[in-house]
């Protein structure tokens, strides 16, 4: 509790008399970065709480006595000068997140990080960190009853303003806005100040409608794939190949085991038509360095994925170079690691300035891009007992891989280039138009894809499914009366 200590100071005025000051002294917990407060034993966090003293003089008693009640009030009460625990963002961040026990690992370790302090955040344009604009620097110290609907406001345009894709600013947005809302329900809150907040849109490149895949970019032709996949190091290329012929997401391509690869026995008939192998997806494979084994994104991504007999083989041959195939639970595809190169060229020195890390990452990408694929197998150390974690994968296989593919096409002057800036999740896009292309219904492509529900799948590649209905109004006027010709003679009238 606050409390009111009167000193008087003798000084030397112009009037010769002494100055009384009324000092309001409270108790107040020690909080870190996040404003959490900070437990005197970090082995036992939920103990007693590390305090300081704070203090604040008036010449006035009476503007003392008033500082003192509302001090002592705010206890109370949401939003106020001193807070009870439970009516801190960080706290209400922590109850909220601790209550969601619908979630699964992986979204929940998504939900974390965004909930955490950032060190080494991205930075902006202006190579500037932006670490000041996450959940818990901006909002973790604050009452929630203090939160206005401005602040979250001006928090989204800053957000918007240091670059971050909308998409990134939606869903750092809807995180807060799920927690003032959790803090509604738990009475801390009468109305929820996230209501309301305007938001970067997701315009596409031409519809405008937000997870609608229009852009003609997120597309390859067959040609382009097998020029990727050329382009790509064994055994990754058979990766390649199989997320263009089988649509998987990339944490289903890492969830994937050598006993979900189902294979029918060669046949004795080579007239006879094949039969399709199928992929079971039961598993995905976390983002976290850390993370292990999830469960698929929605109950329909759990399926059976039929691959075409080119992919077939191809799975044939891999399998039979893998050096754990025989055992059903080893990951299909490897982890890796690059062997250093030799030393050459110039060396950074210290007092140079550091790059951004978008940069850092192209120029990483043009020079493993400048290897043949054979040089860079060689650079290659496989570890066949843990999965490929996609992160790796993009940064040090697939995005050198676009360039050196990219390079292949300009030096033999023959092909299609592909999209400088193509993103991997394209090659699942690529599989959906190759399978409208091929006259496979909505219905079994939803199927196939792991979409929750038709609608999905129709909304999502809307314009795939564009007709220009010839066939249909063809078999419409085959159903007309018959045209009478020239040669005909009518018999009567």
């Amino acid at each position: 509790m606050a409390h009111i200590r009167t000193r008087t100071i003798t000084q030397q005025h112009r009037n010769g008399r002494a100055v009384t000051h009324h000092e309001v002294r409270w108790r107040e917990d020690v909080r870190d970065e996040r404003g959490l407060p900070i437990p005197v034993d970090l082995a036992h966090p939920e103990g007693r709480k590390q305090q300081r003293t704070r203090q604040r003089s008036f010449h006035d008693k009476d503007a003392a006595e008033r500082f003192r009640d509302e001090l002592n009030a705010a206890k109370h009460r949401p939003g106020g000068v001193v807070v009870p625990k439970d009516q801190l963002f960080a706290y209400a961040a922590e109850a909220w997140l601790a209550s969601r026990t619908d979630l699964k690992p992986r979204t929940r370790g998504e939900y974390e990080n965004l909930l955490s302090p950032k060190k080494g955040a991205r930075k902006d344009a202006h190579g500037n960190s932006t670490a000041h604009l996450s959940i818990i620097a901006t909002f973790g110290g604050k009452a929630v009853g203090s939160i206005t609907r401005q602040q979250i406001a001006e928090w989204v345009q800053a957000l918007t303003a240091a670059g971050k894709k909308p998409s990134t600013v939606r869903h750092a947005y809807f995180v807060v806005r799920m927690v003032l809302e959790q803090a509604v329900v738990d009475g801390l809150l009468r109305d929820n100040p996230a209501d309301h907040v305007k938001l970067p849109s997701e315009r596409t490149a031409t519809s405008g409608t937000p997870g609608v895949v229009d852009d003609p970019d997120m597309f390859l032709t067959a040609e382009q794939v097998g020029s990727l996949q050329a382009a790509t190091p064994w055994p990754y290329n058979v990766l390649v190949h199989l997320a263009a012929w089988s649509g998987l997401r990339a944490a289903e391509l890492g969830g994937l085991q050598v006993g979900d690869v189902e294979l029918p026995a060669r046949q004795v008939n080579p007239n006879a038509r094949p039969k399709p192998a199928t992929l079971r997806v039961d598993r995905t494979l976390s983002p976290r360095p850390t993370g292990g084994y999830d469960t698929p994104k929605t109950r329909g991504s759990r399926r059976r994925v039929p691959l075409p007999p080119a992919t077939v083989e191809m799975l044939r041959d891999y399998l039979a170079l893998h050096p754990r195939a025989d055992d059903p639970t080893a990951p299909l595809f490897p982890a890796f690691r690059l062997t250093a190169p030799k030393r050459r060229g110039l060396v950074r020195i210290e007092g140079d300035t550091p790059e951004p890390a978008s940069i850092k990452a192209h120029r990483n990408a043009e020079a493993l891009a400048a290897l043949t694929v054979d040089d860079f197998e060689q650079r290659l150390e496989l570890d066949w007992n843990s999965p490929t974690r996609h992160q790796n994968f993009y940064k040090a296989v697939f995005r050198p891989a676009v360039l050196r593919a990219n390079r292949i096409v300009a030096e033999q002057r023959q092909g299609r280039a592909l999209p400088p800036a193509l993103k991997f999740h394209a090659l699942r896009h690529t599989y959906v138009s190759l399978c409208v292309a091929a006259g496979i219904q909505p219905l079994e492509i939803a199927k196939i894809a792991g979409h929750a529900r038709v609608t999905t799948t129709l909304s999502v590649y809307a314009h795939l499914f564009e007709d220009d209905h010839t066939d249909a109004m063809a078999a419409l006027g085959a159903m007309g009366p018959p045209t009478i010709g020239a040669n005909v003679v009518r018999l009567r009238g």
